[in-house]
Parts: C-alpha cells; structure tokens; sequence
C-alpha cells in the first residue's frame, strides 16, 4: 500500500501535463535543453517500475535504462529529428524482468521538447529472431547439403525457387519461372518423367522423388534429386506443392565411379580364370600328347615308325610354342593396362599402321577409307590403340570376299556417351546365330585361312574392356561386317 505522500506525489506528476495524464499509454517527454525526463502511468507499467521506485532522470535513464549497444543509436536518432518531423526506432530497455525490445516513436515541434510513446514489441522480435535463426540454420543446411526449397503455384502454372535452390540450379535473378520453362532444362530422357510427376501431384497429390539430370543456367550438365510434396484442405483441394531441389552431381559421380570400378574387377576377374582355364587346358593337352608320343617312340623298335612318330612330336611342339606366345601375349597385354594415357589423334594411329601394312593393302588392292572429323582424339594407351587398328584391318584383308576388292571404313564418333571407334568391311561376314558367343574367344577361327590363329579379338576384346569398353558386332555372311568399339566415355 503506498503511503500518502507517494500517491500525492504521483498525481502532482500526472496533472503538472495534459499529455501524461493517459494512465494507460506509454507516454513521455524529454525537453533536450533542461534534461528533464517525464513518463505517463502507462510509461512505468512498461517498463515494471514504480513512479517512484527509480529516479527516472536523464541521466539515469541513458546510463541504466536503454541497453548500451543501443544508445549511440538513439542519440543519433534524437539529435536528427528537426522540428515537426518524426522518428522511430527499435531498442532494449530495462525491465524489472530485465532487458525488453520496445518499439520508441517520438515527435519534435517548435522547441526543444520531444514527446513519443513505447510499445513493447519483445515477443514480437523474439519470434522474429527465432525465424531469422531458423531461416539462417535452414541456409546454412542448403549450402552444406547444396539443396533449395521450390514451391509451385498450381493456379498459375509457375514454380518459386529459394534463394539456394536458384544457387543449385545455377539460375540468378529467376526466382519464379514457369513450369515447362523449369521441366525444359532437364535432359531429354527426364523431361516425361517429372512433367507426369508434377502433374500426378497437381492432380492427385502424389509425392515424387527422383533423381534427373538437370542443365544449369550456366549450361553446366549436373545431377539433381527432386523431392515434392503437396498440401491439401480438408476438402481434398490441393493447395500447393512444395519440394526441395539438391545437387548431387558429386555423389552420383562416385556411385558410377564405384559401380564401374565393381564392373572393372569382374571383368579382371572373369579374365584372370579365362587365362588360368587356357593356361591349364591349353598346355595339359600339349603335354599329355607330348608324353604319349615319347612313350611310343621309346617302345617303338621300327625306324620308320619311330620317324614319323618324331614328326607327330615336332608338330606338337611347333603347336606348343605357338600357344605360349598367345599366352604371352596376353600377359604383356595385362601388364600394358598399367601404362598411362596420353592424347592420341586417331588420323595419326591410323596412318601409321596403312604404312606398315602398305604391302598387304596392294596386294589386296583394297580401299580403306577413313574419316576421323567427328570425334578427332582420344586418352587412350598407344600400345592398345594401335592394336586395335592393325587387327582390325588385318582381318578385314585377311576374310575377303572373294568375288570383290576389300573396301574398308574407320571412323569415329560419339554415341550413347562414348567415344566409339567404327571398322566396316565388305568381307565375308560371320554367322552370328553359329559362332557369335564364340567370337571373341581365343583359338576360334571360322573361316578356312591358313593365317587363321584365332588370337586376334580376343586380345582386341580383352584391351578395349581392361580400359571400361565393349564392343558390338553386326555381321551378314557374304556382305560384310561391322564392329563397333566404345572405347571410354566421353567427359563435356
């Protein structure tokens, strides 16, 4: 209970001016020339003081009251307010709860008086800082994730992107766009799938997630993951659908980098028991028949027999080393995989090899015609490269059609995101449907040449997938063939 003298007190305050007798508002007034300070009723309810309770004078009132990181502010504020102008301006004040953010609008007219009022504004910025703090944790997850929030309009038929998901994208200064403009800078392959998720979501309301590829606005080619989601009211309508947009061009990267490794060891594998089968085939039948062929010689008493028992011998032995120089080929072509690539014109392999084989080609009088214009070079091992070539125009002089001049084709290109290497002839052909699963195997011949070995493609074969290639093959027996090679992929 106040005690008489503070209540007459308090009342003499109130009625010394009209413009503090509002028991409610937060009035005040400051004459800049006396430093007097003068608060309404509403004015010590604010702040939870008494009338009393603190000398709210001048002094005080900047030294103790207004936080001090926020009074330069409202000095400088007060000072520049000329006569009939206003000012407002946001500070913290101290509250018998302890610091609070008013919202301090003031007026000066003719003289030296200012007058305003405070609104407590503090859970008002609270909430504003928690959004702030939200909005700067959610930027931060954006750009240590490098993903963004979309939302499509469904009235208009257009898509809002975040500021981060515009960073992902690539695509500054285009905050809105419409849809089909967005559905356009995806690959062609991806264009369908998303247009009919992001109609089955309109439409529906279905969620999608799928992971495109996506041409920035700086033409670069990256992978994306897109994710909608749509609101709905209580009646079903859809509102809106909103998702997040992330590169993950790194990631998707590493995962083909990882699955082409797995495909890799396969293949080494696969090969390393292809080696170790002709190894232990190849040779266990030579020397089984070696073995048998001396015995009988040993036990043979005529010389006739034991003579041509001898040439059975030599013959197998001439088979012998012949098989351990394929063999040896094929482990110098293991051991060349390890070499490094380095930038080969494909004109420059190509002219090297017709020199060497200048001779063949004029015996044959074979045209070989060569266009290397579309795709000019390639990193490869010059070993391997040069293989290929010399194979692969050896075989086409060698399986001529009999009735014509070999006419030969090499040319490159790229397809289906390889640089692919072509070889075309108009030799015999090969009846896929009969040895097409053995075409590539070693000793398999199919044709009666005597040059014949059956060494050729496999090694070819075994080069252009030791590097991550394939080859295909398109044959019709008395037209001729086509091989395709593609041999790496091809990087923008």
């Amino acid at each position: 209970m106040r005690s008489r003298e503070i209540e007459d007190h308090h009342d003499q305050i109130m009625n010394q001016d009209p413009v503090l007798r509002d028991g409610s508002a937060a009035l005040w007034e400051f004459n800049m020339r006396t430093s007097q300070l003068k608060g309404s009723a509403g004015f010590y309810d604010q702040l939870n003081y008494e009338i009393v309770e603190k000398e709210m004078d001048y002094h005080y009132f900047i030294n103790t009251i207004v936080y001090h990181e926020d009074l330069p502010l409202l000095l400088k504020v007060a000072a520049s307010c000329e006569p009939g102008s206003s000012k407002s301006l946001e500070l913290r004040l101290l509250t018998g709860s302890g610091f609070q953010w008013f919202q301090n609008t003031f007026r000066r007219e003719e003289g030296p008086v200012l007058t305003g009022y405070l609104i407590n504004i503090h859970q008002f910025k609270i909430v504003e800082f928690e959004l702030a703090d939200a909005n700067q944790k959610h930027a931060a997850l954006g750009k240590i994730f490098r993903s963004g929030i979309w939302e499509i309009d469904v009235q208009h038929r257009s898509i809002t992107f975040s500021k981060e998901a515009c960073e992902v994208l690539q695509t500054p200064g285009q905050a809105i766009m419409p849809i089909a403009e967005w559905i356009s800078h995806f690959t062609p392959a991806y264009r369908p799938v998303l247009t009919n998720s992001i109609n089955y979501s309109i439409e529906i309301g279905k969620a999608f997630d799928h992971d495109l590829q996506f041409r920035t606005g700086t033409g670069l080619l990256i992978w994306v993951r897109i994710k909608g989601l749509t609101k709905i009211d209580k009646w079903g309508k859809i509102l809106f659908v909103k998702g997040a947009v992330q590169n993950i061009d790194h990631s998707k990267k590493q995962e083909k980098q990882l699955l082409s490794s797995f495909e890799f060891l396969e293949l080494q594998n696969k090969r390393l028991q292809n080696f170790a089968y002709m190894v232990s085939h190849n040779l266990r039948s030579h020397t089984s028949n070696l073995k048998y062929l001396v015995q009988m010689h040993k036990e043979s008493n005529e010389d006739g027999e034991k003579s041509e028992i001898f040439d059975h011998i030599s013959t197998i032995s001439d088979s012998l080393n012949t098989t351990i120089q394929h063999l040896n080929e094929i482990v110098k072509m293991e051991a060349d995989v390890k070499q490094k690539r380095v930038l080969l014109h494909f004109e420059t392999v190509y002219r090297n090899v017709v020199m060497a084989l200048e001779s063949n080609i004029d015996q044959e009088k074979a045209v070989i015609l060569a266009d290397f214009s579309a795709c000019p070079s390639i990193e490869y091992i010059p070993a391997y490269l040069e293989s290929i070539f010399h194979n692969f125009i050896t075989n086409a002089l060698k399986y001529r059609h009999p009735d014509r001049s070999p006419e030969i084709r090499c040319y490159s290109k790229i397809a289906d995101e390889y640089i692919c290497l072509y070889f075309e002839d108009n030799g015999v052909g090969i009846d896929l449907n009969r040895y097409g699963h053995k075409l590539f195997g070693i000793n398999q011949t199919f044709h009666q040449h005597a040059d014949a070995k059956g060494i050729g493609l496999f090694i070819t074969r075994n080069q252009v997938e030791a590097l991550g290639g394939n080859i295909e093959v398109q044959s019709t027996v008395g037209e001729g063939t086509q091989f395709c090679l593609r041999l790496v992929k091809y990087i923008v």
